[in-house]
């Protein structure tokens, strides 16, 4: 009886102690439940972050492919991490100039702030790059 008493007394303070933060929340899709997620400025503002990495990268290896980075946006707007994809021409696994590049492009994706959405939400933004030619050809 006292071991039971003492559990009962227990879990209400396990239950409610546990600390959670907005990136904890099972993310939604950008897309979903009228989320619609999106940067202020839109995609004006996106060409303009990666405008100068598109213009100095001009000998990227391989030589064509897509770079994909998915930006996971907590409710508040903040960003929480970022996930990174890459493939080449083929659509097989690669890595850009060993690295390097999606390391730039990482650091140029930290410094987008005022991300918006319609409902509060945990969600994500996807940044496509095609690369073609050794240049980032479009951003999308």
């Amino acid at each position: 009886m006292k071991n039971l008493l003492f559990l009962l007394t227990l879990i209400p303070f396990l239950v409610f102690s546990q600390e959670t933060n907005d990136c904890d929340e099972k993310t939604m899709p950008y897309w979903a439940y009228g989320i619609n997620s999106r940067i202020e400025g839109e995609k004006p503002t996106l060409r303009n972050a990666f405008k100068n990495i598109q213009l100095t990268e001009t000998n990227i290896a391989p030589s064509s492919g897509f770079i994909t980075l998915r930006l996971n946006i907590s409710k508040s707007g903040t960003l929480c991490d970022i996930e990174t994809f890459q493939i080449d021409e083929n659509y097989e696994p690669t890595v850009f100039n060993n690295g390097e590049l999606i390391t730039a492009l990482e650091t140029i994706a930290l410094t987008l702030t005022n991300w918006q959405r319609d409902r509060d939400y945990k969600t994500y933004n996807l940044i496509r790059l095609k690369i073609k030619n050794g240049k980032i050809e479009e951003i999308f």
